[in-house]
């Protein structure tokens, strides 16, 4: 009896977004493309043009979700979408700047390797259809931040302000991510950064971001692959978000209703504390 073999990725992908597309339920499918040797966010809304679909590169589509949703003001989208899409997804619709009622998420389970690159606890959606979920993933064992962990305070500030000073004011970081989008942004604002000064003022510009999304960073990873110099960005944000969940049992992204400590009153208690993810 020849042996059954399960379909990849890809043809998992294809075989959902055909049968959503085909079926009328959704007028498109969010995803990346494959042209040449990247891959770019497109919206399918043809069969023929599945063969495209590729779901081997890491984009933050959530970002492209908001744009279609603000520009289409009816219909359904259907979303590919990672666990930390998922998770961009939520923290959105808490600033009411989605509405989750008019996307269909196709959940995308991540590789033990694509999880490990990222230092991502949860590599996986809250429902799969695409892929297999690794179940969480230990990222606090990876080198870079254990080094970081056993650094004292004196060997931590000398660290990132040595990091810190690689930075061009780029606004990489800023920009690629969906959870960073206020219209005024505190970094353009000169009474906070001062204009025209590369590499920026330390630590006021890393930290005013830093502090900004403490609450809202869902370990994405995409400001760090940004970043043309290598700042580690990601791995900082990694270690605050750490803090966020030790102190207050609190997970950006892990529910719509879980409102963060940092807006609550004292002595008010998030929906999740003490949970884990």
């Amino acid at each position: 009896m020849q042996e059954e073999v399960e379909d990849t990725r890809e043809q998992q992908a294809r075989r959902i977004a055909r049968e959503l597309i085909a079926s009328g339920g959704m007028d498109g499918i969010l995803g990346l493309l494959e042209i040449r040797d990247h891959q770019v966010p497109h919206l399918f809304t043809e069969v023929d043009e599945l063969e495209g679909l590729d779901v081997s590169g890491r984009y933050p589509i959530a970002a492209i979700a908001e744009r279609l949703l603000r520009k289409f003001e009816t219909g359904r989208i259907g979303v590919i979408a990672r666990g930390c899409d998922e998770r961009h997804l939520i923290e959105l619709e808490k600033k009411k700047s989605v509405d989750m009622s008019r996307l269909k998420l196709i959940g995308l389970a991540c590789t033990i390797e694509e999880a490990r690159e990222c230092h991502c606890v949860r590599p996986y959606p809250r429902e799969v259809q695409i892929g297999r979920s690794v179940g969480n993933v230990d990222y606090l064992d990876h080198e870079a931040l254990s080094k970081l962990i056993n650094m004292d305070i004196a060997e931590r500030r000398r660290f990132w302000t040595d990091i810190f000073d690689r930075c061009i004011k780029c606004y990489g970081c800023r920009n690629v991510c969906p959870l960073c989008n206020c219209e005024d942004c505190r970094l353009e604002e000169a009474r906070w950064v001062r204009v025209g000064e590369i590499p920026p003022e330390y630590p006021s510009f890393h930290l005013i971001r830093a502090f900004h999304m403490a609450d809202k960073c869902v370990g994405c990873f995409a400001c760090e692959r940004a970043c043309p110099m290598g700042i580690p960005v990601g791995k900082l944000h990694q270690l605050i978000k750490e803090d966020l969940k030790s102190v207050y049992g609190y997970q950006a992204g892990r529910d719509v209703e879980e409102k963060s400590p940092l807006l609550l009153a004292p002595g008010v208690e998030t929906k999740g504390k003490g949970g884990r993810g």
